[in-house]
């Protein structure tokens, strides 16, 4: 699985002190997310990161394959 976060963020023009700062999710979380350096995201920051970026978790999250 793989988060395209960073994608995202690059098609938006918002950096990720401001989707921090404006979601309340701390920039080290993001930093992880956006290099895809985690094995699990919670319900609670998926909701934020689709509310704020209007989009849906089909968007952010893609399957690999291997």
């Amino acid at each position: 699985m793989k988060i395209m976060l960073g994608q995202m963020l690059d098609q938006k023009g918002i950096s990720q002190n401001k989707l921090a700062k404006d979601t309340g999710i701390s920039i080290s979380t993001l930093r992880n997310l956006n290099h895809n350096r985690t094995t699990r995201i919670s319900f609670d920051v998926l909701e934020k990161l689709c509310v704020y970026l209007g989009c849906t978790v089909g968007d952010l999250l893609c399957l690999e394959q291997v």
